[in-house]
């Protein structure tokens, strides 16, 4: 009897996460039709573009244009490169492509979140309405400051892009991420930002009203520093508002190391605040009746989707170890809604790869992905174990 319990609650959990996905994929696809944007020549928003950089001279030049470059009157935004703690030369090779530079020298405060607040608080002195973070190894749309002058005028204060790769054909490894980043962006957050549910921050591609930090000064010194603030935001009632037709490309990781690096301090990270707030969210949420909150804890719990696939997994493997030492109607029910829930995240999965789109190369990628897969699951599992790393790791590029 406590076998069949704890397999029911397992399969009833993943068949509840497998529910969610689709139906957000099925909102994917209702109404996609974008706001009208009326043509504004003299927009209002004057942008401050931060671009985080620590040792990047070898993209901080492609970055900085990419900014320069954006479509939109140039007396009414500026491009700041943050040069953090730099040993090559990366502000040299910023100014001389057309940045402003800040360099800011503090061995013992590391880390992409207190670079952030560094230069936050300077430039919260001066006239910028909104502040645009992006990476340093990114390039951004052109028509990108004019799609966030809609945005805020029409009174969201956060806005965060859609963050896709630049080399989804590159290698086996950057195919496989770049489908799951179709997921996550298409058919995870794009849906739930028509519905008003809970989008997180992704780091780079992110825009904040200046009237956010007056009220909620940067605080995120974590080594997921996007997820820490976007819990700061949703409970004090902010809504993120995801925009996907603004992209901000990047590189994926095309080698084992890069990609270790990468996912394992995503990975710990996320998997901290899960175990920390996310059920404490939820609760939160239901107390005050704030769907906001609850959708918040939730996505904390299932965001992580090596870790959705992993628990699947067990599911499904417990649940056919039930039917055979306990059979009955309660074994075979869970057994056949476990069967159901992989088949519904196969839907899902195919869903996003032909999202990204399929070619003859691509197909090659695709059937060489589940390598791949079963390393992200691996990382995933093995962060639930770990000690969650406190200093920041730069992605080796």
């Amino acid at each position: 009897m406590i076998l069949n319990v704890l397999v029911l609650l397992l399969v009833i959990f993943a068949a509840l996460v497998a529910f969610y996905y689709v139906f957000l994929a099925i909102v994917a696809y209702w109404n996609r039709k974008l706001p009208a944007e009326k043509v504004d020549r003299n927009p209002p928003v004057r942008f401050a573009v931060l671009i985080p950089a620590h040792n990047e001279e070898k993209s901080i030049s492609t970055t900085v244009q990419s900014c320069l470059n954006l479509n939109y009157p140039r007396e009414k935004f500026q491009v700041w490169v943050i040069a953090d703690n730099c040993t090559d030369k990366t502000a040299e090779i910023a100014r001389n492509v057309g940045a402003t530079v800040l360099e800011r020298h503090n061995p013992g405060q590391r880390g992409k979140g207190f670079a952030l607040q560094w230069a936050f608080n300077q430039l919260m002195k001066q006239d910028f309405d909104a502040f645009l973070i992006i990476d340093a190894d990114c390039v951004i749309d052109d028509s990108a400051l004019t799609r966030f002058n809609f945005y805020l005028q029409r009174g969201f204060e956060v806005l965060q892009a859609n963050d896709v790769t630049s080399n989804p054909d590159e290698s086996v490894m950057s195919y496989a991420l770049a489908v799951g980043n179709v997921i996550e962006n298409d058919l995870f957050y794009a849906p739930k930002s028509k519905l008003n549910l809970a989008v997180f921050l992704r780091g780079t591609g992110m825009v904040f009203h200046r009237r956010v930090f007056e009220k909620f000064p940067w605080n995120a010194y974590s080594i997921v520093e996007d997820a820490d603030y976007t819990l700061t935001l949703l409970k004090n009632g902010v809504v993120i508002k995801f925009v996907p037709e603004v992209k901000v490309a990047s590189p994926f990781p095309t080698s084992r190391n890069q990609l270790v690096v990468q996912r394992e301090r995503w990975a710990q990270g996320t998997i901290k605040f899960s175990k920390l707030y996310g059920l404490k969210i939820i609760w939160q949420g239901i107390k005050q009746s704030n769907l906001l909150l609850v959708d918040a804890g939730w996505t904390l719990l299932v965001l992580s989707k090596p870790l959705v696939l992993f628990e699947l997994g067990i599911s499904l493997l417990l649940a056919i170890v039930n039917v055979k030492m306990n059979p009955g109607n309660l074994s075979l029910f869970s057994l056949n809604l476990a069967v159901f829930t992989l088949w519904l995240q196969i839907a899902y999965l195919i869903t996003g790869i032909l999202r990204l789109g399929l070619s003859s190369h691509r197909v090659q990628l695709l059937l060489k992905s589940p390598a791949i897969i079963v390393r992200l699951i691996l990382i995933a599992v093995t962060a639930l174990f770990k000690n969650v790393q406190t200093r920041w790791a730069r992605t080796p590029r």
